[in-house]
């Protein structure tokens, strides 16, 4: 029997006499917000007026009823508690919580009474927390106040978040009455799979007074169901099973785009001489491998599922919101929904986030989405140096694998983020015993050989090589482009294992800027904007790169879509190079997809969903087959990559434009596509295909001595290239010009549009390299590249047209 205690709470402020009205799962945060008290943190400057609640502590109320209290055992159960608190029932001290990651359970069989009763909990303040441990335990090493807590990192405030230290009853709370029969730990592990034969292992402690009468197992795989009778046995901890079954024709569980997630359900039912419990386990049958292997440019980096190389598509999550209580089962379906839809394959759980809800991982097995799963370190070192800091993560990695080792989605634990590089390149410690690395090296391999030995380990990310944030081996983050000023141009000497971080900012949807930016404030560099810009000299950058790649904006509007197409082709530029180089490079996670709140950052879809254009260029980019234009050594080239796992038969369309509408050149060519490779599909030397004009331009650049720039014939500053590929009816486009656009003949595309049922249909006469939909939602497609000969009809999902426009039209020419 389980009663709920969500719902309505009260609470004070400790020292204070008034209670109001409370919502657990909740914060305080969000109940003042609810109150009136506080007003919305995301708007204008508002998250200031946050801060203070940070320092104070918080008292939280419920009285319930309970009709009957006659079971052996009663369990008060916290799902999550942020962070610091102690528990009383009807003041009886229960204890105390120091861990947002663990669910804490409580016995309350002395302090539970049949009838009114009252759970009191007391809130601490992290900060005083985070003091209070720091005077206790000595040490010769400045960890920062965020390392003494086991809190999402986060929320103290990151280079794209607000700092929020969120303080309350952030999961549910319920009471467990029952007699004793309780399964628990429950696994599915996947043995061996082939095309014939799945073999598994069943387990699952069965936590009960006596030997239970009856145990057994349902396997109902969507349309049938294989029943099993598994046998108990007992150790000194109690009672278990632990059954080898084995599925024929077993349908596997794959990555989005190489084939059906499929999943399984497995109810485990248990009866004893006064009670029945059932679990269900849903999971998939699957097998990884992350393939390490010598070759001529290191070590390799390579998911590898159901003996098949995957490449890794797809980009990092954080947090959804900085108040979690907020996020509901709607916004998962939506956000994961959105990630398959973009053609992404794999989600990369950030370390100084959360362990996620219940609601991200099931999506993410429904969707074939692939998770990269961090432990919560992010950034810092921390004092693993003490053994109560060890001993509390243990509880927390114990629970956290076994709340997650069933969802086939996630293919991959990793120790922390950055920190181990953070030792060599930060902190200068080379390659220390504890700050953290004590758990990383040897308390998670030995806990997760233990509970879960079916996954890869990584230590940290990146973590691979000689140095830890090598190109060599492992997994990199590439942050030398954006953070480190250079020219997004440059991702093309990265040639890293596996890309697991690289980025670039963008303004969030125009709409979502409006509605929490002021009118007043509505210019680039308002004090307003600039608190929703957390990277120190963020608007320099977009400036810089901007005016660097096709000029500056006219007005506030226009720096918006400016900085959303720059991100876009940037990323564009990253993730061509990337697939072009599979396998040395086998994977491409660009930070990020999210938002937690509405801000300036390298997420393609923003706080409230609206996608920016780099949304859009994902589901070019990610496609199952993507064909590019390279120029390299005078001739232009076209590249098919295709993540089929078969060789396919397809038909490509080349053609070449100047920007008054004059197709310059056409080819037309069947080609066979290798199965999960990339080929060179078309070369040509331009001097043959009708664009040089033997008039010749020089592109300013200042390169040591070559003050004058480079040289280069007019012709192909005034073209731009198209290329189409048709795969099974399926068209998939791309789009290349040859040099920057700041620096093309580029003219204004003279195109018209009409409204039909709920499309808007585009007929460009002249190319161009954005046009620009401004509508009041997301339509189908936007930020699109215009061919000439072709209509363009995109769903306009309900929304109505404002306007559309060319980029050249928003740029101070």
């Amino acid at each position: 029997m389980r009663i709920s205690l969500d719902g309505k709470w009260k609470f004070k402020e400790v020292g204070q006499n008034e209670y109001y009205e409370a919502s657990v799962p909740g914060c305080v945060q969000l109940d003042l917000i609810n109150l009136g008290k506080l007003p919305d943190p995301f708007y204008a400057t508002n998250e200031v007026l946050f801060y203070d609640l940070e320092e104070k502590d918080f008292e939280y109320v419920k009285e319930f009823d309970v009709d009957n209290v006659d079971f052996q055992v009663k369990k008060l159960v916290f799902e999550g508690i942020d962070t610091v608190s102690e528990i009383y029932l009807n003041d009886h001290y229960l204890g105390k919580t120091d861990n947002m990651f663990l669910k804490y359970e409580f016995d309350v069989s002395l302090a539970l009474k049949k009838g009114k009763n009252i759970l009191k909990v007391v809130l601490l303040s992290p900060i005083k927390e985070a003091e209070r441990l720091k005077s206790i335990y000595q040490s010769s090493y400045s960890y920062p106040q965020r390392s003494w807590i086991r809190k999402s990192q986060y929320s103290y405030g990151w280079d794209w978040g607000p700092r929020i230290l969120q303080i309350g009853i952030w999961k549910s709370v319920y009471l467990e009455l029952h007699n004793g029969l309780e399964i628990q730990d429950e696994f599915v592990k996947v043995e061996s799979i082939s095309d014939e034969l799945a073999i598994v292992k069943v387990f699952a402690k069965i936590n009960c007074f006596e030997k239970p009468s009856e145990v057994g197992i349902e396997i109902f795989d969507g349309c049938s169901t294989l029943k099993v009778l598994p046998e108990v046995y007992k150790s000194k901890d109690g009672y278990f099973i632990d059954e080898r079954i084995e599925i024929e024709n077993p349908k596997l569980w794959w990555p989005n785009g190489y084939g059906e997630p499929s999943l399984y359900e497995f109810k485990i039912t248990a009866k004893s001489s006064n009670e029945f419990q059932e679990k269900k386990v849903t999971t998939g049958l699957r097998t990884v491998r992350v393939i390490k292997e010598k070759d001529e440019y290191g070590e390799s980096f390579i998911f590898e599922i159901n003996g098949k190389k995957i490449f890794a598509k797809g980009a990092n999550w954080i947090p959804a919101d900085s108040i979690l209580p907020r996020l509901k089962e709607e916004d998962y379906k939506e956000l994961i929904k959105m990630a398959k839809d973009a053609n992404m394959n794999m989600l990369r759980v950030w370390g100084g986030g959360i362990y996620e809800y219940d609601w991200f991982y099931r999506e993410c097995d429904k969707n074939g989405i692939m998770v990269w799963q961090d432990f919560m370190f992010a950034c810092a070192i921390y004092p693993d140096e003490f053994d109560f800091f060890v001993e509390n993560f243990k509880k927390e990695a114990e629970y956290q694998i076994k709340r997650l080792r069933n969802h086939p989605c996630i293919v991959l634990w990793c120790g922390n983020n950055e920190n181990n590089w953070g030792f060599r390149d930060w902190w200068h410690i080379g390659d220390p015993e504890f700050l953290g690395n004590k758990i990383y090296k040897k308390v998670l391999p030995e806990i997760l050989a233990k509970l879960d030995p079916t996954r890869p380990y990584h230590i940290s990310s990146p973590y691979g090589g000689e140095h830890p944030n090598s190109e060599k081996a492992g997994d990199k983050h590439t942050w030398d482009i954006w953070a480190g000023w250079k020219n997004y141009i440059y991702y093309k000497h990265d040639n890293a294992r596996f890309v697991s971080e690289f980025g670039f900012q963008a303004a969030a949807h125009l709409d979502t800027m409006k509605r929490y930016i002021p009118l007043k404030d509505q210019t680039i560099f308002s004090k307003t904007l600039r608190m929703h810009e957390k990277q120190e000299e963020g608007l320099e950058r977009l400036i810089r790169y901007m005016a660097g790649s096709i000029g500056l904006p006219k007005d506030f509007d226009s720096f918006v879509y400016l900085s959303q197409f720059v991100q876009k082709e940037a990323i564009k530029l990253a993730v061509e190079h990337y697939r072009k180089n599979k396998f040395r490079t086998a994977g491409a996670l660009y930070w990020q997809l999210n938002d937690c709140w509405p801000v300036i950052s390298w997420s393609s879809i923003d706080y409230l969903k609206r996608r920016k254009a780099l949304y859009y260029e994902s589901k070019r980019i990610f496609a199952k087959f993507l064909p590019m234009v390279e120029y390299e050594d005078g001739k232009l080239k076209v590249y098919v990559v295709s993540d089929e796992l078969k060789p396919k038969q397809g038909q490509l369309n080349i053609t070449i434009w100047n920007f008054d509408g004059q197709k310059l050149y056409e080819k037309n060519l069947a080609v066979e596509i290798p199965e999960n490779g990339v080929f060179e599909a078309f070369s040509e030397k331009v001097e043959n295909m009708n664009i040089l004009k033997g008039e010749w331009l020089y592109i300013p650049k200042h390169v040591e001595t070559a003050v004058i720039g480079d040289k280069i014939d007019r012709g192909l500053l005034e073209s731009i290239v198209f290329v189409s590929l048709f795969v099974d009816e399926v068209e998939y486009e791309n789009y290349f010009v040859f040099e920057k656009p700041i620096n093309l003949e580029l003219k204004p595309c003279q195109f018209e549009y009409e409204i039909k049922d709920d499309y808007i249909i585009i007929k460009p006469k002249t190319p161009a390299i954005c046009l620009i939909i401004e509508a009041d939602r997301d339509v189908e497609d936007n930020f699109i590249f215009a061919k000439p000969e072709k209509e363009y009809k995109i769903n306009l999902n309900g929304g109505q047209v404002r306007k559309v426009c060319d980029l050249l039209d928003l740029i101070e020419r």
